[in-house]
């Protein structure tokens, strides 16, 4: 082993776990002994897969990010909650199915360009809404056990309960919060922000190239089953608008059931 490729791969694995980004734009000498040298190559990919990172790279920048189960560079829920801003369960689980669905705005797959340029936080709440609408409508077709069925009778009942905006709150200088709905969008933003994924701009909330490497690299072998939860509903919904414009259909009643104590909330997961 010459020791110049390890002292090269090794500043380029340090890089990375502090959430630097090593291309042809930033730290280009790194990024070209990664390209040229094979040596290089191997030894980062062992020591990011005996880290139990995954590395992938987009328009010639490489990122990293945390493998299943990474106790050290991953979160548990516990710290995912407090970096959010949350203190429930159910709300970092709502704060999950945020973070899909923003994803599938911008990609409805991950083999082209991204279908939006940036969301705003109306049409996050407006799409979100849609989401667990579709998933109440539909419940006992698309849960596959009791405890699926449970999870989203109570995000669905969480997310009804928020109000728009929370009492007193004016829109143009309205804050992150977990009382209403605009409130809790902008948390799971302002934490995408801070993970590099996201940048705003007036109101409106550009993907950044970290977030389309992760997107087009990674969440394919990773969508899970939330994933398909979501991708059932969209379809269901799509199904009824195109029934409603041949008039033979009504709408869906939604079912609710009353709200979990917050003493059992972690049972609950």
């Amino acid at each position: 082993m010459d020791h110049r490729n390890l002292d090269k791969a090794m500043e380029i694995f340090a890089c990375l776990i502090t959430g630097e980004t090593v291309g042809r734009e930033n730290h280009r000498d790194l990024y070209e002994a990664y390209s040229s040298q094979a040596e290089v190559y191997d030894i980062l990919d062992a020591v990011l897969k005996k880290s139990n990172l995954r590395l992938y790279e987009y328009h010639n920048t490489l990122y990293v990010t945390a493998g299943d189960e990474n106790r050290v560079f991953g979160y548990t829920n516990d710290e995912l909650k407090k970096a959010i801003g949350l203190r429930l369960n159910r709300e970092l689980f709502l704060a999950y199915l945020i973070i899909y669905d923003v994803m599938t705005l911008f990609y409805e797959t991950t083999s082209g360009e991204a279908a939006l340029t940036y969301v705003k936080t109306d049409m996050v709440i407006e799409s979100t809404t849609a989401l667990l609408s579709g998933v109440m409508a539909r419940l006992e077709t698309i849960v596959q056990n009791d405890i699926e069925e449970n999870s989203f009778r109570t995000l669905a009942l969480l997310w009804d309960e928020l109000p728009l905006m929370a009492e007193n709150d004016d829109i143009s200088t309205l804050k992150a919060a977990r009382g209403s709905k605009t409130g809790f969008v902008k948390l799971v933003f302002n934490f995408l922000i801070t993970q590099a994924l996201f940048v705003e701009s007036a109101g409106k909330y550009y993907i950044t190239d970290r977030m389309r490497a992760l997107v087009e690299n990674y969440f394919d072998s990773c969508k899970g089953r939330l994933y398909e939860v979501i991708e059932q509903s969209r379809r269901g919904n799509m199904e009824n608008i195109e029934r409603k414009r041949q008039g033979d259909v009504k709408e869906p009643v939604q079912d609710r059931n009353s709200k979990t104590e917050e003493d059992e909330e972690n049972a609950a997961y």
